[in-house]
């Protein structure tokens, strides 16, 4: 076990050190001591998601990820259910574009029996026929969920329209294709070359000792052997694939999505287009909902996401406006984001935003979960975990010229997805 770095990481209202480890075989723990209250939360994060699918396997990542957690070789679904009941609470799974999660959470003193646990649900999956299909079924009812509601159909078309082939532009949760031909097998070769150490971040957040948790973690996880199976990431996409796609449904409201592909939070401009992000549309405050909903009444829902990623992002404007207000609607849009590329943004309104990002990220602070989760995050994404400190300073330091900069360089050709009745306007018109 090789000791890394220890670094400064603020949660909440406190700042507290976050002891860092890298085990041998490549596995890489986190811990945060919070004795505020006695309860722990473990995040195992796996460094595998969507993106690193095909087609074909799309949504196998979603359903290993359920599967996980319905039994080991030692252990029955309802036996592992009964021991994260017994530690007082509950283990979850999670699956995103680049990452997975296990979760375990329970009282301070019960952090062996859940770190365990975790060893178990990682390592020694059952796959068992029986669950593998109820999972299936679960998965599939998830993803006909989905279809049935607009945004999400209109996100999914937008996904693909920006990363063409690129598995960064394929759901989360698959297609019903294909999470309908996923056999056993796939799920196993797809667990034996990803769910590996050298993939792996365990993020600890709670009323322990750092020292014992680390120690524990290197003699439950240090005998695990690297596998080096995946290959490589896909290059990047060098620019959005379609520049409009549209679905006729017989909605009430139209939807209406304009993406641009961003740049990874590594990147010297990521904070700056955050604050550009939020001055469009951070709830009430953004001038997309302060113009085009509360002046104009052109939209009943309207905002704007940047999500973080390793990799390649997108910066999302979104709308939900009536059929016959399509065409002003994207008019709208278009004015906003030409007077963000044209026109210095005023210093109140730079300094609202950074405030808004900054307190809704304090506020997602609030709980060892969440503080564990994003300690790990930071760290998955490359930045280290110390980032969990510097988010609000990178945030701060945005100026007036940056955000202009930035939305001159990313926010000027959008690629459009409309679901509802169709309108033939683009807005490069």
């Amino acid at each position: 076990m090789t000791s890394v770095t220890a670094g400064a990481a603020t949660a909440g209202s406190g700042t507290a050190e976050a002891a860092r480890e890298s085990l041998a075989n490549g596995l890489t723990v986190v811990v945060r001591e919070n004795p505020a209250a006695p309860v722990v939360a473990l995040t195992l994060f796996v460094g595998v998601g969507s993106r690193d699918e095909t087609v074909e396997t799309n949504g196998v990542t979603a359903l290993l990820g359920r599967v996980l957690l319905k039994g080991t070789r030692t252990r029955s679904a309802l036996a592992l259910a009964q021991a994260a009941d017994d530690a007082g609470g509950a283990l979850e799974s999670g699956t995103e574009q680049e990452y997975s999660e296990l979760r375990a959470r329970g009282l301070a003193r019960h952090w062996p029996a859940l770190l365990e646990l975790l060893r178990d649900i990682a390592t020694a999956p059952a796959f068992a026929a029986d669950e593998i299909e109820r999972e299936r079924e679960t998965l599939l009812a998830q993803i006909r969920s989905l279809e049935d509601q607009p945004f999400q159909v209109a996100n999914r078309l937008l996904s693909r329209a920006l990363y063409g082939t690129h598995p960064g532009g394929l759901p989360t949760s698959g297609e019903p294709e294909s999470v309908t031909g996923l056999s056993r097998d796939a799920l196993v070769r797809h667990f034996d070359a990803f769910v590996a150490p050298e993939r792996m971040i365990l993020a600890v957040s709670g009323q322990v000792v750092a020292s014992e948790v680390v120690r524990a973690v290197a003699r439950v996880f240090g005998s695990l052997e690297t596998r080096g199976g995946g290959g490589p990431a896909p290059p990047p996409p060098r620019g959005a694939a379609t520049p409009r796609v549209t679905e006729a449904r017989p909605t009430q409201q139209t939807q209406l999505l304009a993406g641009f592909l961003a740049p990874p939070i590594g990147h010297p401009d990521y904070a700056a287009l955050k604050v550009a992000t939020a001055i469009l549309g951070a709830g009430m405050s953004g001038r997309l909902f302060r113009t085009l909903r509360d002046e104009e009444g052109l939209a009943y829902a309207v905002g704007s996401f940047y999500p973080t990623r390793r990799e390649t992002s997108r910066v999302v404007i979104y709308l939900g406006t009536a059929p016959a207000n399509l065409s002003q609607a994207e008019r709208g849009i278009e004015r906003q984001l030409t007077r963000l590329r044209e026109e210095p943004v005023p210093a109140d309104e730079l300094a609202r935003s950074q405030a808004f990002l900054s307190g809704s990220f304090d506020l997602d602070l609030r709980t060892n979960a969440r503080q564990g989760f994003y300690l790990g995050f930071f760290e998955l994404m490359g930045v280290g975990h110390a980032y969990v400190g510097r988010y609000r300073e990178r945030l701060l330091g945005v100026t007036e010229a940056d955000v202009q900069r930035v939305a001159r360089r990313y926010l000027a050709e959008p690629t459009v997805a409309i679901v509802g009745p169709i309108q033939t306007r683009s807005m490069s018109e």
